[in-house]
């Protein structure tokens, strides 16, 4: 994409334009008002109402822009007033600041913008201050209009000097002093705003407050154990095996009376023979029980090729549409739990905020609702949980096309195949970046896809 469009509700909702020769892009602040920290202020009791309203907020805000140490001092400073210095000025047209404070239409985490330059038509009313921290003046600016704190620049405070002191001798008596006589002058000294420490009374100065947790630390312990455990259903055949057993015995004698020939004279003797009886055959009924092993056949090898396809919709204040795909690898540890890891893209197909990202996605699968079939046990529904990269080549500041940290939700039915060989399944899919939790409604992705398992 050759030619960005830039979101400008991301720097105070101005028009935005790239100024200078090329060290760094600055904004061009044309109106205040339409993404404010506050309402409008217009005396300093305003103004201290604000830091106690949105002091959290404001010291978040602070800690973004990098100066976090000078939150307890702006604070100190307005409430101070009017022992303070604090005055209403105004900028002109083309006056440099370097970062200011603002809330997204007034709404959600208080954001920073950068190198900003007044390009309003008519001067920019705001009071101004001045604080001193190491070596380094501070010059902070509030608008009237809009209480975006900001700092308008910062460098080297002047050295202080001590006044010349005069001693002039005057002739005269001797007087004894019993002891040394401090007399306490106050004296007004021209120049910028500063401490200084004279001898007298103690003053009570209140301690920083220091914002705490007391609970206890919960430390979590992940223990390395032996690999993963395979569930191997073992499959009981019993039968009875019916042998079949044939006897033959003599059931009882049997005598024939057989006629034999004798030397001698023709006579008939008649002999007593024993003959085999008939057969006969007995079953034997005597259970054999055999156990038979046998291996989950939906789970021949434990890893699977992936491959995704679907649709992601981004509601935004245009409408934003992504047409997204992954490819990536299913480690099958039990008939329950599955690991995916997949690599992809999203394409923008619509929309003028947002960019074309890079995926990177970890999910632990659970598989619900066995049930057998020929391929061995299988479950048609699944949800998946689990962490993405989305990244992108957009500007960081603006919420719809930075880079950063996913957690994604699925949930699933697979519509065709069996578990040993190639499968497809629908899914619905919701990711959001971690950084934009609180606003989901705006920024999260939520759709659909198709995936086939190999």
């Amino acid at each position: 994409m050759n030619k960005k469009i830039l979101v400008s509700a991301a720097v105070l909702a101005a028009l935005t334009a790239p100024v200078g020769g090329g060290a760094q892009a600055a904004s061009i602040l044309r109106t205040v008002g339409t993404h404010p920290v506050s309402r409008p202020l217009s005396t300093v009791n305003d103004l201290q109402a604000m830091m106690r309203e949105m002091g959290g907020d404001i010291e978040a805000g602070m800690a973004a822009a990098g100066n976090a140490d000078l939150f307890p001092l702006v604070q100190a400073h307005i409430a101070n007033y009017p022992q303070s210095q604090i005055a209403i000025v105004e900028y002109q047209p083309g006056q440099h600041i370097d970062w200011m404070l603002f809330r997204r239409y007034g709404k959600g985490r208080v954001k920073v913008a950068r190198d900003v330059t007044w390009g309003g038509s008519s001067a920019l009313q705001a009071f101004e201050f001045t604080l001193d921290k190491d070596g380094q003046r501070y010059i902070f600016a509030v608008p009237l209009q809009c209480g975006n704190l900001a700092l308008k620049e910062s460098g080297l405070a002047p050295a202080v000097q001590a006044p010349a002191v005069q001693i002039k001798e005057v002739p005269g008596p001797t007087v004894y002093v019993p002891k040394e006589v401090i007399k306490e002058v106050v004296r007004t000294v021209p120049g910028p705003e500063r401490v200084v420490h004279v001898p007298g009374p103690t003053v009570y100065v209140p301690k920083e407050v220091v914002k705490y947790v007391d609970r206890p630390v919960v430390r979590e312990v992940v223990r390395q154990v032996p690999g993963p455990t395979v569930y191997v259903p073992k499959e009981v055949v019993k039968y009875v095996d019916k042998p079949v057993e044939v006897v033959k015995y003599v059931d009882k004698e049997v005598v024939r009376e057989v006629k034999v020939p004798v030397p001698g004279p023709t006579r008939t003797v008649v002999k007593k023979v024993m003959v085999a009886g008939p057969t006969k055959t007995v079953y034997v009924d005597k259970p054999v029980v055999k156990e038979v092993k046998i291996g989950a056949k939906c789970c021949e090898s434990p890893f699977h090729f992936i491959a995704d396809l679907g649709y992601l919709h981004q509601k935004e204040e245009d409408q934003v549409n992504y047409g997204f795909g992954r490819l990536g690898v299913e480690y099958v540890a039990s008939p329950q739990f599955s690991f995916l890891a997949l690599a992809g893209g999203a394409a923008k197909a619509g929309g003028d905020s947002g960019e074309d990202a890079f995926l990177l996605d970890f999910m632990l699968q659970y598989n619900f609702f066995q049930c057998p079939t020929q391929g061995g046990m299988w479950s048609p529904f699944f949800a998946g949980l689990g962490i993405g990269a989305w990244m992108t080549n957009g500007d960081d500041d603006v919420p719809s096309e930075d880079s950063g940290a996913d957690i994604i939700a699925e949930l699933g039915l697979r519509i065709f195949g069996n578990p040993a060989g190639t499968s497809a399944a629908i899914f619905l899919q919701g990711r959001a970046a971690t950084d934009e939790l609180d606003e989901l409604e705006e920024y999260g992705r939520v759709g659909a896809g198709l995936r086939f398992r190999f």
